[in-house]
């Protein structure tokens, strides 16, 4: 679907596979089996909600991005290589399967995300880019319970929260950048299966990317990669301390904010991603199609 994160994740790989020297197709699931992706040597499934078959005579690679709990061990063993956006998910599917498991974690695409100048109709202290999915997820429960009134930016929350917090229903990925560089203070969380596997949201990565001062539930994977550029709360209190320091000196949110974007263009663009990937279907001895 035109709105879903699975698809802007292919569309900024895609170029990057291209710079290297590759032919790729970028197609939804519900047209896995045209011919055109059928006769292409490797098939990459960017797994989310939907899984999709493995074809005879093709390279099938599983690449792991969220919805962990609906894959079934099937589907790891039909693929030739499961790519895993986690390294703790990487460890617990090598347990179930004997295809090779490695961790290509998820990226940004640092010429779309960027650091633009601020719009004045997307300057909130503190906002919230998700959809509900029917839930009030983490981030707004937490927001709410502290006392804060976030400016909400996703569909399903009208019937949830005061409708004067919602902003719009929809951004289009291409006016992510312009909204991110506007806000004080952007707030990301985690669905539970992501917090249980320690898959990091690929939100931090693209608002790091701009220069956005992001705020995170805690996971240690956050940590892990962005260290203190990115502080992390474990319950409305902290959340709370933690956006009015911001807030009170935004000079500083900003400077570990750009220390974040130092670290994605340095290791976490959809660029690095390309690469690595490669270097494993070389690895793995899929770089080849036999005949």
């Amino acid at each position: 679907m035109p709105r879903w994160g699975d698809r802007h994740l292919a569309q900024a790989f895609a170029p990057s596979l291209r710079r290297l020297g590759h032919a790729v197709r970028v197609q939804p699931a519900d047209r896995a089996d045209d011919a055109a992706v059928r006769c292409s040597d490797v098939h990459v499934v960017l797994r989310g909600a939907r899984a999709v078959r493995a074809s005879p005579g093709q390279r099938h690679v599983l690449w792991v991005i969220s919805h962990p709990e609906a894959i079934e061990t099937h589907e790891y063993d039909e693929a030739e290589l499961v790519l895993v956006a986690s390294s703790r998910l990487a460890a617990h599917i090598r347990d179930r399967t004997e295809t090779p498991v490695e961790v290509l974690l998820q990226a940004t695409d640092p010429q779309r995300f960027r650091p633009l100048p601020p719009d004045p109709n997307h300057a909130h202290a503190v906002a919230i880019v998700a959809k509900s999915r029917d839930v009030v997820r983490k981030a707004v429960a937490d927001a709410l319970d502290a006392g804060l009134r976030p400016a909400i930016y996703g569909s399903g929350w009208k019937e949830l929260v005061d409708p004067k917090l919602v902003v719009a229903d929809y951004v289009p990925n291409e006016a992510l950048p312009v909204l991110y560089s506007s806000i004080g203070v952007l707030l990301a969380d985690h669905w539970d299966a992501m917090r249980v596997w320690g898959m990091v949201s690929n939100r931090i990565f693209d608002a790091l990317a701009c220069g956005t001062p992001v705020i995170s539930d805690y996971l240690p994977e956050v940590r892990e990669l962005f260290g203190d550029a990115v502080p992390m709360y474990r319950d409305g209190a902290e959340l709370r301390s933690l956006v009015d320091a911001a807030l009170a000196d935004p000079t500083a949110a900003r400077q570990r904010a750009a220390t974040g974007r130092e670290q994605v263009l340095a290791a976490h663009t959809f660029d690095h991603r390309a690469k690595t990937f490669l270097d494993a279907l070389v690895r793995h001895k899929l770089d080849s199609i036999p005949r």
